[in-house]
This record gives C-alpha cells, structure tokens and sequence, in this order.
C-alpha cells in the first residue's frame, strides 16, 4: 500500500511493480504524477472519497509518504489495522544493508541541506567514489537502487527522520536548527528531535559546535567538544585538532582541519559565510578521519570543492546592473536561511541590502530577523500572504514597500539600491501563496532582472 502519489509515491510505485499487489491511496481527487502511474495498469488506484473507504489489514505494508503527517486518518486506520508503517527511506535503507551495506551519509538541518547533500557527492566523486545523491534531493531514495554504487548521500528532511528507524550511518549531520515546519511538528523541541534522530547508530556523528541545537543528546557540553572519539564539529571559527572551521594565515582565511589548510576562501565558488560552513560540513562528513596524513587525499577535496558548482536558487548572482548586484536565494524559506544569507552578503560598515521577502510564513515567527535586518538591510520590498506580519515586525527598522507580484518587487528594489548595494531575494517564507515551488519564484525574480531598464 502506498499512501500519497507526490514523488516518493512514484518512486514506490516503480519500486514495487512486479513484487507483489501494489495499491495506491490518495486523498486528493486529482494528485500529480496520475499520468506516470497509468503506464502500471496493474496498480490498483483509490482516489479522493475512494480512499476514505479502503479497508487494510494486519498483512500489509503500508508505504507512507512524507507530506503525511503520522495523525492523517489513512495512516491512523492502517495503524489501528495492524499494517506495517514504513518509509521509501527506511525500505531503501533495509534493501542497502541486505545487499552489501554500501556506506550511507545522511544529512539534515533547517538550512543547507542540498547544498551539502549535492558537495558532499561531488567530494566523494573526487575521492574516486560513484555515489548516489538523493533522498529529499533529486530522485526519491528507491529510485537510487536502480543504478550500481559503492556509497550513497541521502538528504533527509525531519518528516522523513520522524518515523525512521536507527540505522547505522557512515556519517550523519544536522547542520543548523532554526524555525520551520512548526505547523507540522508544532514545537522548536519536536521539530529539533526529529532531525536528532538521525545520529541514532551513526557510526560518526558531525554537529555545528556553533549551533547548540544541533548537538547529540549525549554531547558532554554545549561548546561542541566532541564526546564520542569518532565525533567531528565543524563552524565558522578557528577548529581544535581534528576539527573543521576557518582558520586565518598570513591575512587569509582557510577552510581547514585542524592546523591543516586545505581550500582557500578566495577558492571556494560559493557566496557567502553560511556556505563556507556548509562547505566545512561536507567536508566533515566525506573526509577520512587520517586525513593530515594523506596527501594525496587532501589534493582530491581541495580539487574538489574548487571545482563545486552549486545549486539553482542558493545564493547565486544573477547579474549585476548599475554597480547592483542581484542575488537569487529563493530557497531561503525560512527565517534562518534568510538570517543566513543577510550575514554572508551584508556589510558591517553600511546597510548595503535591499530585501525581498514574504510569502506563505508556516507559522514562524518573524522577530529574529529584526538583528541582521537592523545591521545590514536599507529597505524591504514584501510580497505574498504574510506581507503583513513581516511588515508589523521590521516596520520601525528599514522603510517598506509592498509590491504586487515579483515584477514589481525586483522594479521596486532597484529604485531603491544604489552603486555597492545588492538586491536579494530571501523571502523567508514558503512560496506556494503565489508560485509553483520555490525554483519557480527564483525564476521569476531572474526573468524580473532580465526586463529591468
């Protein structure tokens, strides 16, 4: 049984054909994909209405996937049933360890995710592996096994971490915490428990020693020593022996292990602080832990992260106009992506940023940005539903405007930058009030640029 046809449904679908009776429930009249699983005439289908009624049993293997809550009525009634409850990931997880038990890295945080997901990859790459990236990153996590791979990098979101099992990960992170997704978990403690979890087992566990919240539950302190021997911390900050961060020499700062300078910040092809840490982080989870004595391993990381692309909608420049640099990060969906990228693009000597931001909140709450928005921000342009509340929380810190559409806002924000400042988008808010996801926004605000004057 497969609860939800979004894209892990599909994966499943595609996973399960020829294993057995596939049956696919769906509460909504007309989910996505419906043209994919009509190429399996042999999947049964339920519905809107239809799958109220379906009845399960104690015999079934019921499939969830992770939009849905663990309170939704279907997954209730199959529990109540005696169904199995399980995950794309945890029968991904269940099908590596029976063939092999390749090394599996796992990833989870608020913010930079992906990114991390994507370099960790492409690091492991560089070692000479052929890893399979995936899991909350592009493809579904059982569509991963239909290609040989000696590793596997898996981004986990907390919805995914919630209901899996321990599993003893080569590697496992939670990069940073800050709100989102309270309107699932309800709490900052249920949300940061879930993506705890996934240091259950892992062989090594690699925390933010500048993030508290990030630590195990067994961590001996709150200032990110390491409390297991095979522990690693990373963070912005000059690193221990054996631990990651920036290190300064000669007027220059390093991405380093320990008192070992490996990539030079000049080096690194991503903008700003908060993706120097993400870099450190991958850094963490992939490097062996005799690096300072292998060479040869150094060359490849460096290499490596020199040569990391990175992802859409992240922090990327889309041009520069008037001596006005436009910066897309549409993927800050929520307060602590977009706190982070007003740290690594704002300057300390004048406000040089005009803001972009709103859109669908998710319940968070808006008075942290009030600090950096304070330090680094000239003026705001909102957009979205929750417009409003970012605008009663920041209305006495910069002046606001409201734009109608993305159009108006990136026409808005130039008149308001001068020669030195940037626009960004870092809207803090889910875009699904006004756009298709959030790659659809970054596109808007990219083709906004393209028409200004």
């Amino acid at each position: 049984m497969i609860l939800g046809l979004g894209v892990t449904g599909v994966s499943c679908v595609r996973h399960f054909v020829g294993r057995g009776a596939v049956v696919v429930l769906d509460t909504r009249d007309q989910p996505p994909h419906m043209d994919l699983v009509r190429n399996f005439p042999q999947v049964e289908y339920h519905f809107g209405s239809a799958s109220n009624s379906f009845e399960f049993n104690a015999s079934d293997v019921v499939v969830v996937s992770p939009g849905l809550p663990l309170e939704h009525p279907l997954v209730q009634k199959a529990a109540h049933a005696g169904s199995r409850i399980t995950s794309d990931v945890e029968l991904f997880l269940d099908a590596v360890a029976s063939t092999g038990a390749e090394p599996v890295f796992a990833i989870t945080g608020t913010n930079g995710k992906s990114t991390v997901t994507a370099l960790a990859g492409h690091l492991l790459r560089a070692l000479g592996c052929n890893p399979g990236v995936g899991g909350n990153l592009g493809e579904a996590a059982l569509d991963l096994l239909r290609t040989p791979r000696d590793c596997w990098v898996l981004e986990l979101s907390s919805f995914q971490l919630e209901r899996l099992p321990a599993y003893p990960f080569a590697a496992a992170t939670v990069l940073n915490l800050s709100d989102d997704h309270l309107d699932r978990h309800g709490t900052m403690a249920a949300y940061g428990a879930a993506k705890r979890r996934v240091y259950r087992d892992a062989k090594r566990r690699v925390f933010n020693r500048e993030d508290a919240a990030t630590l195990p539950s067994d961590a001996a302190s709150t200032d990110g020593r390491a409390c297991h021997s095979s522990d690693v911390s990373f963070g912005v900050h000059t690193p221990a022996t054996g631990q990651w961060g920036l290190r300064m020499q000669a007027g220059q700062r390093w991405l380093a292990c320990g008192d070992i300078n490996l990539v030079a910040e000049e080096r690194v092809p991503l903008a700003g602080t908060h993706n120097l840490a993400n870099a450190l982080a991958a850094l963490a989870l992939v490097a062996p832990g005799d690096l300072p004595q292998r060479p040869a391993q150094q060359m490849q990381l460096r290499a490596g992260v020199e040569s990391f692309v990175g992802l859409p909608h992240r922090c990327v420049n889309v041009a520069t106009r008037g001596g006005v640099r436009f910066v897309n990060d549409s993927k800050a969906t929520n307060v602590g992506a977009t706190l982070a990228a007003l740290a690594g693009l704002g300057r300390n000597d004048r406000r040089n940023v005009v803001l972009i931001a709103g859109g669908e909140g998710k319940g968070a709450d808006f008075a942290p940005l009030r600090p950096a928005v304070g330090r680094h921000v000239k003026a705001v342009v909102l957009i979205g539903r929750d417009a409003p509340r970012l605008a009663e929380v920041l209305h006495d810190l910069a002046p606001l405007e409201r734009a109608s559409d993305m159009r108006d806002a990136v026409r808005r924000a130039a008149a308001l930058a001068a020669c030195g400042d940037t626009v960004l988008l870092a809207p803090a808010c889910a875009s699904l009030d006004m756009f298709a996801n959030y790659a659809a926004r970054g596109d808007a605000f990219a083709a906004a640029v393209e028409q200004l004057a």
